[in-house]
């Protein structure tokens, strides 16, 4: 069974971070392709609809970056998601522009600032600032990167990784993010073609099923995950997402079909992947607004993420906030002697279990601590997602689930 488990779940999230899925973003209908993967899956096990079909849809606005993305610094030519990354809430950009470095040592007072900007000097030149060494007392560094001077563009100097993230609005300017070892110091001009398209109503949707209890049927557990990643940057560059959070699906999948086929719920389970996560926790907080049920039927909801490593443990967040449950789940996983550690964590906003919480349902966060360190870039990939206590992690909610 274990190796079932762990086969089931590989090929959930192979085809989840294949290209076909375009990193599960707004660019290609990656998004949208990714949910009908879900409800297809719901539906070939038997997992039932809560409204007239498993999809919710909802809209949000968002940036995106779906042509063009070229830069080059001197005679460089930059690798979009290795040497950089486009701030997502960048305009879009063509051109060829002088470039200006300013670290702490030569960076100009705010009064000679203040006169540069009266000339209008900044408004054709892009604006490096190297944050290295800089004492920022007088909040001059903070308000450079604001572009307060209004250049055409920055570059942020990043010292070890590029990290991605979604916006759901946008600059006049661009902003880039480079790489310390991509970028040559002291180089004069940038091109750059940057195509961004603003979408101020983009159709999202998240996935809802379930199975019904035999004998409590308005009574309702729910599991979720968040299905949504990154996307595409440009046309060819994609974030897989694997741990984040393709392997949150694997596990919500995984226990729908544990639930339809293996051990029919005496309560009935709800399983909810939730579409824009990263775009702020849209999804969630729009399903608390509009239920298919009353929230007030939910006993407990548990929220995963990040369920492809675990060599140190889970993280629980809201444990704190419901002490009692907390505790059932660490006295299961020492006595089945499951996983290294289960840490307690105090209430955050950082998933879809927030809003749900916010709303005084009995919630928990868990995800996976330890192991490959790839995160929101584009290293986050199905074949180094090691998946070490997929199997343990698995067994620990279904036993925790058994005794709610």
């Amino acid at each position: 069974m274990q190796a079932q488990h762990i086969t089931e779940a590989k090929h959930i999230i192979d085809t989840l971070t294949s290209e076909y899925f375009s990193g599960r973003g707004v660019v290609g209908e990656g998004e949208k392709k990714a949910a009908l993967f879900i409800a297809h899956q719901f539906s070939r096990m038997g997992v039932e609809p809560v409204g007239q079909d498993y999809l919710q849809s909802f809209q949000y606005p968002i940036n995106s970056f779906s042509g063009a993305l070229n830069v080059a610094l001197d005679e460089k030519t930059l690798i979009p998601g290795k040497d950089f990354l486009v701030d997502p809430k960048s305009q879009k950009m063509q051109g060829v522009f002088e470039v200006i470095w300013y670290t702490y040592k030569n960076v100009p007072t705010k009064k000679q600032l203040k006169k540069l900007v009266r000339q209008r000097f900044f408004e054709s030149k892009v604006l490096v600032i190297d944050e290295w060494g800089w004492d920022d007392k007088t909040g001059l560094l903070e308000s450079l990167k604001m572009n307060t001077v209004g250049a055409a563009g920055l570059i942020l100097i990043e010292e070890e990784k590029l990290t991605h993230h979604l916006s759901q609005t946008y600059f006049d300017y661009f902003q880039l993010k480079v790489l310390r070892s991509a970028i040559k110091k002291g180089a004069k001009q940038i091109a750059v073609h940057i195509d961004q398209e603003f979408l101020p109503a983009y159709t999202s949707q998240n996935v809802i099923g379930q199975v019904t209890g035999s004998e409590y049927p308005d009574s309702i557990i729910v599991i979720s995950a968040h299905y949504d990643h990154l996307g595409k940057m440009g046309e060819e560059v994609y974030f897989p997402g694997a741990n984040d959070n393709a392997s949150g699906i694997a596990m919500l999948l995984s226990l729908a079909d544990y639930y339809t086929h293996q051990n029919p719920p005496t309560k009935t389970i709800v399983f909810m992947a939730f579409g824009a996560e990263e775009s702020g926790l849209v999804g969630s907080k729009y399903y608390t607004e509009h239920p298919l049920f009353p929230l007030q039927k939910i006993n407990f909801m548990i929220n995963v993420d990040i369920m492809g490593t675990g060599d140190e443990g889970i993280q629980v967040v809201n444990g704190t906030e419901f002490k009692g449950q907390f505790d059932q789940l660490v006295q299961i996983n020492e006595r089945e002697g499951y996983l290294k550690q289960v840490k307690i964590r105090g209430k955050a906003a950082n998933s879809d279990h927030y809003w749900f919480a916010e709303k005084g349902v009995p919630a928990f966060f868990i995800y996976t601590l330890g192991g490959i360190k790839a995160y929101h870039d584009i290293y986050d990939v199905s074949s180094t997602l090691p998946l070490t206590e997929f199997e343990d992690c698995f067994k620990l909610i279904t036993g925790f689930v058994d005794e709610l």
